[in-house]
């Protein structure tokens, strides 16, 4: 058995700062004798610096919360937790997936933090893989870490697959590697650096100890792990069964096929417009909103979308100076984009 890795505090954070089908779930249950192997990959690390929007590069976050995991992990019965590097290094996907075949991994899990080249974004979202039976372990497992972040207050920006430009594999190079060996793999990608939304959630030890601690407790409700010392129990949970796709699962590469905004009421002396806003797309769903008062010179912040209802009213105010026009965007599952009608104010 690989010999216990030291734990890493990175001290210049304080510093800086100041889905499974029930038949596999059954399977690992089943053997309960035989530990589970679950290895954690801080994401980057060496000359890879990942994002490095803040003076604090992404890999020695991805550290931090991996050890974190690590040992919030190890306080459970039946498990055998690993990393893929301990020390600031280079190291390539396929050495990173080859390294999980080499201690019989039943599950990689890649984390990283995000950013957007708007600096617009925000929120949590999970890479899976898009064929068979990876895909739905992939899937399973994805939705938990979203419970965990949803909990702790960020927006859920939903589980995708993204295909190589060969339309043959998958496009994230971890995800790939690792599927080539029959390892399910998923990227984490925790919050957005660059967005004021999600900023909070980075800005002390404790809050990437959170991260750490519910990535754990992602993990745990998935495969229906038990403590060690008996006080916490996930065997009887069930995690979301995702049925087996007959094919590739493709992600959404159009944007939403229609949006339309209404203007129920316009308010020029209290200085708000009252709106009915519907969108509509056919392949993913739609998760933001935005709205320009200059025929889309400029946009506000993106606004979250009402979760499952294609229409929703909102009320804007429209601040000092005169509006002429009103015109909104909506962004999908994928953030493609669609802008509406534009309204006219006079």
């Amino acid at each position: 058995m690989r010999k216990r890795f030291q734990k890493v505090i990175v001290y210049i954070l304080c510093i800086a700062m100041t889905a499974v089908p029930f038949s596999v779930l059954s399977e690992l249950k089943a053997n309960a004798a035989e530990s589970i192997v679950v290895v954690i990959d801080p994401g980057h690390g060496g000359s890879n610096l990942g994002t490095d929007y803040l003076p604090i590069p992404e890999k020695m976050y991805t550290m931090v919360v991996a050890q974190h995991m690590k040992e919030e992990l190890e306080k459970y019965q039946n498990l055998q937790v690993y990393l893929t590097h301990t020390e600031d290094i280079d190291m390539s996907l396929k050495e990173r997936a080859e390294f999980a075949a080499s201690v019989n991994a039943d599950f990689l899990f890649s984390l990283h933090f995000n950013m957007s080249l708007s600096h617009a974004l925000y929120g949590s979202e999970v890479w899976v893989p898009s064929t068979g039976q990876l895909y739905s372990q992939g899937y399973s497992a994805a939705n938990e870490f979203l419970i965990q972040f949803e909990e702790m207050g960020l927006f859920n920006r939903g589980i995708k697959t993204r295909i190589g430009s060969n339309g043959k594999s998958d496009y994230y190079g971890i995800i790939r590697e690792s599927s080539i060996r029959g390892i399910p793999a998923i990227i984490v990608e925790h919050c957005h650096v660059d967005n004021s939304n999600d900023a909070s959630y980075m800005q002390s030890p404790d809050r990437l100890k959170e991260f750490g601690i519910r990535d754990a407790e992602a993990v745990a409700r998935y495969f229906g792990l038990v403590s060690k010392d008996g006080k916490t129990d996930y065997g009887s949970y069930a995690p979301l069964a995702v049925p087996v796709p007959a094919n590739r699962v493709w992600n959404d590469t159009t944007a939403p096929s229609y949006v339309n905004a209404n203007l129920l009421k316009y308010d020029r002396t209290g200085k708000y417009a009252t709106v009915e806003l519907t969108a509509l797309d056919e392949e993913s769903v739609i998760q933001y909103y935005s709205y320009s008062y200059d025929n889309g010179l400029t946009w506000s912040a993106l606004q979250q979308w009402t979760k499952g209802s294609p229409t929703m009213t909102i009320s804007i105010s429209m601040g000092y100076g005169k509006k002429d026009t009103l015109i909104f965007k909506a962004y999908n599952l994928y953030d493609r984009t669609t802008e509406s009608n534009v309204i006219y104010l006079n």
